[in-house]
């Protein structure tokens, strides 16, 4: 299997004359050689231990060939979704016994290209605020690919809404939550990506209260200059987050309109965080996906339902600035930083009932 890129804690520096594995001569680069931005120093004071294993025979870790899949001992399921199963691991020679997300799909999902679109965002996102880190990715058989990713040990906010008998969160917490994933997509804009993709199984947290947004399988990096359009319609799954404009045949999207894409799954998100459920549920078994794309384009905007007594002014604002059936007039990730529900939260406050949420919801095997 050989592996795609690494950032820099997984780079140990090449032995003298050795040869990397499958006969290929020193220093060939491999598949999607790193990016720049992963060219880091280990700390010198790690370094008798992580830039080589002097009591093994072995040839040690080297740059991107020397690791396998085979250096991961897989110790249970975190979970799955209809495309990709997510393994807990462990790295068997790592000096911290550090354990990490493997994420692998079921079947090739795209192939080459589309592993090289996906690294691309990976790299791109690289050490940005409130995004979970890709420590490494694979290919295996040329085609299916395997991610190493930062392991969040209070899993995804979907299963603490289950764990939780599907009440929502409460507001101090859902306010901290919705000030992370902005600051996560606020990251991703200044770097010209777009996710395509957020909702509660996408966004992660652990148990210090930490959240991070996940998968940018779906991401598009948009191109630089003007006039440049990215693919924005239908992707792979939860169309229930999609945003009006996105539900056109062959959805094209500038940069302006792509992002906008990002305000309107987050307020779908926090809606859905907010009451427990997603707005468009119950599904009907004959709701076909035409039908729901539909009822996005030409229906009213979900919103805070006005019987509900114990919603703020600040949430019920939140929520209806980012739902904006009109591009022009949603409200923008900046302006979304500095709304009263999340500017004028008690950040401590918020912080705390947040944590106290997700360690509730985490059992002795999450640890």
């Amino acid at each position: 299997m050989r592996p795609i890129f690494f950032p820099h804690e997984f780079f140990r520096p090449r032995a003298p004359a050795a040869v990397a594995r499958d006969g290929e001569a020193e220093g060939t680069k491999p598949i999607l050689a790193p990016h720049e931005l992963f060219h880091h120093e280990a700390p010198a004071a790690a370094a008798a231990t992580v830039v080589r294993d002097e009591e093994s025979d072995e040839e040690p870790i080297v740059g991107i060939v020397g690791l396998e899949m085979s250096d991961f001992q897989v110790i249970g399921e975190l979970g799955g979704g209809l495309y990709n199963v997510v393994y807990k691991a462990r790295l068997r020679r790592c000096p911290h016994g550090g354990v990490f997300a493997l994420k692998t799909p079921y079947y090739d999902l795209g192939g080459r290209e589309e592993d090289e679109a996906v690294a691309a965002v990976l790299r791109r996102v690289e050490g940005l605020e409130h995004v979970v880190r890709c420590h490494a990715m694979f290919r295996r058989n040329e085609s299916l690919r395997v991610a190493v990713f930062e392991h969040m040990n209070g899993g995804s906010l979907d299963r603490a809404l289950s764990r939780r008998g599907g009440r929502g969160l409460p507001e101090p917490a859902l306010a901290e939550v919705a000030a992370a994933c902005l600051a996560a997509l606020r990251g991703l804009h200044s770097r010209g990506v777009v996710h395509l993709h957020l909702n509660p199984f996408h966004i992660l947290a652990d148990a210090d209260g930490n959240i991070k947004i996940c998968d940018f399988d779906d991401a598009k990096i948009i191109p630089p200059g003007p006039g440049s359009t990215v693919y924005s319609g239908i992707g792979f799954g939860s169309p229930e987050y999609m945003s009006p404009e996105r539900c056109a045949p062959m959805a094209m999207a500038g940069a302006r309109v792509a992002r906008a894409a990002d305000v309107w799954s987050l307020g779908i998100t926090v809606l859905h965080l907010y009451q427990g459920y997603c707005p468009a549920r119950p599904l009907p078994s004959k709701r076909t996906l035409e039908r729901l794309s539909y009822e996005i384009s030409h229906g009213e905007p979900p919103s805070v339902p006005d019987e509900d007594t114990r919603a703020s002014i600040e949430l019920r604002g939140f929520v209806s600035a980012c739902l904006q059936k009109c591009v022009c007039t949603r409200a923008t990730v900046a302006e979304l930083l500095n709304h009263p529900f999340v500017a004028e939260r008690d950040v401590a406050e918020s912080r705390r009932v947040l944590k106290e949420v997700i360690v509730a919801t985490m059992d002795k095997d999450d640890y």
